[in-house]
This record gives structure tokens, C-alpha cells and sequence, in this order.
């Protein structure tokens, strides 16, 4: 009999990633995929026979019945409303486990966590990541924690800024030499996936907690170079030193919440607090996919995206 596995939210790049996963497997499980707005399931995922959308929002506390579910994968989202992200994060994984104490099927809870989550400070918007696995760290009998490197996807919005009339693109990888710990959302779907089909086998510890990482690392020169791999055009690296995070995430978000991109992204690089943990390979998984896989790609979907504009 298959699995039941409830994924939320579904709309995040890890959640459709791992659905897609799920889906593909010889023998699929059935799954409850949890939008706040279920038109955005995707159309090759809605007609899936064991593919179902549910209407539910983890923040509002609505939605959320896991009655018939063995395992459920949680995705904490950020906010950028104005909501203090620890008190956004406490709340979040408060609605969780009282979902999951409604129902006696769960037996496995698998969280998107982050290295680092295990601080309680300096580790700015990843704060959202350490209240949810203190809460949600006995909620139930199997409790997994993945926690990825960079998202290499994340770079794919460089190649608009590789075809200006001077090539270029922004790194906050200081120095231009340090290799970041990356992996791709392909690899993060696999590993999640399989993590959620394991449900009821033994797990080494309990909660048991694993960094997952791409084949190797990446530094703003590597970017540079698969970008002009996959583009036939150089950029020019600028490089956001450490003291002009903030600002620089401010481009995209508000103040309060650039300051803590600012605090997680300076943990990361060398002499951070998360650095050390992002060097460990023992117990690590790592992916296969590559960089240049991944901007290929994303490549090849903007020219089709182009082509039908046309």
C-alpha cells in the first residue's frame, strides 16, 4: 500500500522539487500538497492520480490535517511582512505540532533546516530554521533534518546581467577564491524524497540531522567561468564585500530583513560562525548535479520563454 505524504508549503522550490521526486518514482506515493492558493499547482503535478491540492496556510493556522498522512515534509518559509522572523518561525512550527499531535498515523517529520540552525544567535534570518527544529525535534516517532548547501538555482537570475552591453555579476562570495558548499534543487527533491519514502525504517540518531551538498563547492571565479561556459560571454565579477551586505540585499528586500540576510550570508564565509559546519564531511550527502547543469538550464527555459514571447 502506498505512502501518504503531505508536503507544505508545496508552492516553495524545495517542496515542488521533492513532489516532482515523489512523483516520478516506479511506485509513487500518494501525495497532499498544501498551497495557500491552489491554482499554483502545477498542471503536470494536478493531473497525477495520486497528486491531490489542499487549500492551507502554515502561518494562519488553516489547512493543516494530517489525519491520513505516515509522513509530512515541513519547508519553513520566511516572511518579509514586517514580522519579527524568530516570533514568524515560533508560530509556524507551533501550527505544525499541534497538526501533527491531531493525528497518530505521522511517523516521520522531515524539516528543511540550514547548517547553522543548531545557533541561537548570529545566525540572523536563519533563526526561522533553529526555533523550528527545537519545537519540532520530538513531535513525532522519526524526525529528519536536511540541511543544504546554497541553492545553485539562485544564480541563474546572473545570466540577464552576463548579457548586458558590459557583461557582468554580483558575488557576495568573499573572498573572490573562497569555495561556498552549494547544491542544486534537483538533488535536494531526490535526497528529500527518499528521506520521506524511508518512513518506518531505522534511523542513525533521532532526530537525525544531515548537511547535503553538491558534487564541490564554488567560488565567485568558478561562477564566473560557468558562466561564460554557458553564455560564450566573461562578466565582470563585482563582489559585495562584507560591509555592504546589507545594503545590497536591500535592493530586494526590506531593511530589517536585508540586515538578516546580511548576518546569515557573513556566517557562511570564512572566519563566520557557520563556516566550520559548512566543511564537514562526515555524515554528509552529496549531490551529482553540477553548476553548469543547472545554468544550462536555466538558460535554455528563458530562450523558449523568449521565443514564445515573440
Amino acid at each position: 500500500m502506498p505512502l501518504n505524504i503531505t508536503v507544505l508549503p508545496a508552492s516553495t522550490q524545495a517542496g515542488r522539487e521533492t513532489i516532482r521526486a515523489l512523483l516520478a518514482n516506479k511506485d509513487p506515493p500518494n501525495i497532499q500538497a498544501i498551497y495557500r492558493d491552489t491554482s499554483k499547482a502545477p498542471s503536470d503535478f494536478t493531473s497525477h492520480d495520486n497528486f491531490k491540492a489542499v487549500k492551507g496556510d502554515v502561518s494562519a493556522d488553516t489547512g493543516l490535517d494530517f489525519s491520513d498522512s505516515d509522513a509530512v515534509f515541513y519547508i519553513p518559509p520566511p516572511t518579509y511582512d514586517g514580522t519579527d522572523s524568530t516570533e514568524h518561525g515560533t508560530n509556524m512550527a507551533n501550527n505544525i505540532k499541534a497538526a501533527l499531535q491531531k493525528s497518530s498515523k505521522v511517523k516521520r517529520l522531515l524539516i528543511l533546516s540550514a547548517m547553522g540552525a543548531q545557533h541561537d544567535k548570529g545566525i540572523g534570518m536563519l533563526s526561522i530554521n533553529h526555533v523550528t527544529d527545537k519545537i519540532l525535534e520530538g513531535s513525532v516517532a522519526e524526525v529528519v533534518m536536511v540541511k543544504p548547501g546554497f541553492f545553485m538555482e539562485s544564480w541563474a537570475s546572473s545570466l540577464e546581467t552576463v548579457e548586458a552591453e558590459e557583461p557582468y555579476y554580483e558575488s557576495f562570495i568573499t573572498p573572490e577564491d573562497h569555495k561556498l558548499v552549494m547544491v542544486s534543487l534537483d538533488d535536494v527533491g531526490k535526497v528529500c524524497a527518499e528521506q520521506l519514502l524511508n518512513t518506518g525504517n531505522s534511523l542513525p540518531s533521532n532526530p537525525h540531522s544531515f548537511n547535503l551538498l553538491g558534487p564541490q563547492g564554488y567560488s565567485a571565479v568558478d561562477i564566473q567561468a560557468v558562466l561564460e561556459e554557458v553564455t560564450g560571454k566573461k562578466p565582470k565579477i563585482k563582489l559585495i564585500q562584507p560591509e555592504k551586505l546589507s545594503e545590497f540585499f536591500g535592493q530586494h528586500v526590506p531593511e530589517q530583513y536585508a540586515t538578516e540576510m546580511a548576518e546569515m550570508t557573513a556566517a557562511c564565509l570564512p572566519g563566520g560562525l557557520i563556516a566550520p559546519e559548512m566543511e564537514k564531511e562526515d555524515g554528509s550527502v552529496r549531490g551529482s548535479t553540477e553548476l553548469v547543469d543547472v545554468l544550462r538550464k536555466a538558460a535554455a527555459g528563458e530562450k523558449r520563454e523568449r521565443s514564445g514571447a515573440l
